[in-house]
């Protein structure tokens, strides 16, 4: 086991107990995949930032994070222009919202 997601888990459970009175089981953690995503899922609804980067540490460490996935789901959704591009040398080319416009 990987010295770091031990020691990002230590810190979520300390964490974890203290914010939402949650307590977690270590043991089950690392055997019931289940219970660790659910302990996860309780670590990135509190508002410490600590507990949610320590929770998203721990996915990517232990490969639950799927590059693919996130680079398919964020090229996957085109990216929308509401007006088109202004010509050069026109009017609305220029910076509008300036002193002097």
């Amino acid at each position: 086991m990987d010295p770091v997601v031990i020691q990002l888990l230590a810190r979520i459970k300390i964490r974890l107990r203290q914010e939402k009175g949650v307590a977690v089981n270590t043991q089950r953690f690392f055997t019931d995949q289940a219970y660790a995503c659910q302990v996860l899922d309780a670590a990135e609804d509190c508002e410490d930032i600590d507990l949610v980067t320590g929770s998203l540490e721990i996915r990517n460490r232990l490969g639950w994070i799927q590059a693919d996935s996130l680079q398919s789901t964020t090229t996957s959704a085109p990216a929308s222009k509401s007006s088109p591009a202004p010509e050069k040398g026109s009017k609305t080319d220029r910076y509008m919202f300036g002193a002097r416009s």
